[in-house]
């Protein structure tokens, strides 16, 4: 049942923006109250109590309305925060009331530590009730300025779920595709289940306790992958104690075990992703959230300003379009953590907007523009006499994932250069979300006739083909004079040393072909696999997939 807290407050998103540039760039989560965020300390000097005892996770339920006449735009956005500690969920709007969900005096009865979350777009709310062994599903009703949550069905049969995440099979506003996945946590498995009318039907569960293929050791996190905002087959896995997220694949109810990563954390509470597909993952242990492209590679780090950042969560919005009827579903360029509660430590609002980081141009007759993409973005390219500021070229790339990229010079990049040598490169990349972010990098270089002089400091380059079905071409640039033992070597997705690839290397670019074997010639089975260069006191490490 829904209990009021007599409380006015902050407890949602404010209305998305233009975004500021730059990854992880923190935004007052109530401007108009001068709130930066929302802490155990705000909270009791505004409401003259506590809030909640030890939030867990939270979720964001979104409407927004437009129309042909004013008032436009009607925006509404409630926030539900799961409390273990109180066995209870908060539930409420920016600027008013609270009210508490416990489930007593309901069908399906007491909650009893409610953990992750997930939301979809008719506003039911999916909680990993995990002291019940059981996921409790609610549905969220907005009218009369008001949120109250019902019953709606349990899933039950579990041990200890953990989290749960919702699939819309493709196809948002459709029924009879969408799926729900459960860190079956107690069990050390995940299970899959097709939701229906009133209900959920098991379709496939996989793990059981180990470290290997098709083996967890505690999942405590879930998420689907997303592409243009609607949910795609792949399935994204946080198993704790082998400190790795796992790849799975959701295809006609089957879950098929995919490829693991590495992800350097010991215990990883919240999965999410945003409109594009990239990956969030918390973990309080290292007091960092982790930013993934889809292809699990590392594109951006949050640390520093969280201390145990317990969930991390991109909201998405049903947006109405009366004007021509239709209806989609919006990731939003923000997010919410939630970190641990203390009186300087809570809630926070984030931007997700891009950054272009580690530019760098190298290659000799051939120069490259080497950079990471925190986000998808539109990108330009500009090159400019250093001196007087000319610009020489500009050019339009297109589209690009987040990730690192390896982008070519070419010759008319450098036409009117003369005898100019000293150039100037900016990357600028607009991030794709509508109002999205821009950003942009220099990196000066010094041309050499028709090429680029040696590099000022190491940097992986790349590889290719990608993926690696046979052998696969390494590229690095050393600077001129570089001094100490430069190595590289080939890693599994657990850090494991696979071949050492190290030789007699020399300035400028350097290309190195794997063989797709180990030290021991022995070919490697198809997965996630690193590739570290260690250059003096520099270390870059880049990931690859192997096919077979």
């Amino acid at each position: 049942m829904n209990r009021s807290i007599p409380v006015t407050f902050v407890l949602a998103l404010a209305a998305a923006g233009a975004a500021q540039a730059g990854t992880f760039a923190s935004k007052p989560i109530a401007p108009e109250m001068g709130l930066d965020g929302l802490t155990r300390g705000v909270a009791r000097q505004l409401s003259g109590r506590a809030v909640f005892a030890n939030p867990y996770a939270t979720v964001t339920i979104s409407n927004v309305d437009v129309y042909d006449r004013f008032p436009y735009v009607e925006s509404r956005q409630f926030q539900v925060v799961s409390d273990p500690q109180w066995n209870r969920l908060v539930v409420g709007e920016v600027g008013r009331g609270l009210a508490a969900f416990d489930g007593k005096g309901t069908p399906t009865g007491a909650l009893s530590e409610p953990r992750g979350m997930a939301v979809d777009e008719r506003n039911r709310v999916y909680v990993a009730d995990t002291g019940n062994d059981r996921i409790v599903v609610l549905q969220a009703s907005t009218e009369f300025e008001q949120v109250t949550l019902t019953p709606l069905f349990t899933v039950t049969g579990l041990n200890s779920p953990y989290d749960v995440a919702y699939s819309d099979g493709g196809t948002p506003f459709v029924d009879g595709d969408d799926a729900l996945l459960v860190a079956n946590t107690g069990r050390n498995e995940v299970r899959a289940y097709a939701l229906e009318n009133a209900g959920a039907r098991e379709t496939a569960r996989v793990g059981q306790l180990g470290s290997g293929d098709g083996a967890f050791a505690g999942p405590m996190a879930v998420a689907f992958g997303r592409d243009n905002g609607a949910s795609t087959p792949v399935a994204y896995v946080a198993d704790a104690h082998n400190r790795r997220l796992v790849e799975l694949r959701l295809t006609a109810g089957a879950l098929r075990w995919s490829a693991t990563a590495g992800v350097g954390a010991d215990v990883v509470t919240s999965l999410d992703t945003d409109h594009w597909g990239n990956v969030y993952a918390a973990a309080p242990q290292q007091g960092v959230v982790r930013k993934f492209n889809g292809s699990l590679e590392a594109v951006a780090e949050l640390h520093g300003p969280v201390a145990r950042p317990r969930s991390f969560r991109v909201p998405f919005s049903t947006i109405r379009d009366h004007r021509d009827g239709t209806t989609r579903r919006q990731g939003q360029p923000t997010a919410l953590s939630l970190d641990q509660w203390g009186d300087a430590s809570g809630m926070v609002l984030w931007d997700l907007g891009v950054s272009v980081d580690g530019l760098g141009v190298f290659g000799g007759d051939a120069p490259v523009a080497h950079f990471t993409l925190t986000d998808p973005a539109q990108v330009t390219l500009e090159v400019t006499a250093s001196g007087d500021g000319r610009v020489l070229s500009r050019r339009s790339v297109g589209a690009l994932g987040a990730g690192v990229h390896d982008l070519a010079l070419t010759p008319a990049d450098l036409t009117g250069a003369g005898t100019a040598s000293d150039l100037v490169l900016r990357v600028s990349a607009a991030a794709r979300y509508e109002n999205g972010a821009t950003a942009s990098a220099l990196s000066r270089f010094t041309a050499s006739g028709s090429g680029v002089a040696a590099p000022a400091r190491a940097a992986l380059l790349g590889h290719w083909p990608n993926p690696v079905r046979d052998a696969a071409h390494l590229s690095f640039a050393l600077p001129a004079g570089a001094t100490g033992r430069t190595s590289l070597g080939i890693f599994d997705a657990m850090g494991r040393h696979v071949r050492d690839l190290s030789a007699a290397f020399t300035p400028g670019v350097n290309t190195v072909v794997w063989d797709g074997k180990d030290d021991s010639g022995r070919a490697v089975r198809a997965g996630f696999y690193f590739y570290r260069l260690e250059s003096g006191s520099a270390r870059f490490s880049r990931r690859l997939v192997v096919v077979r």
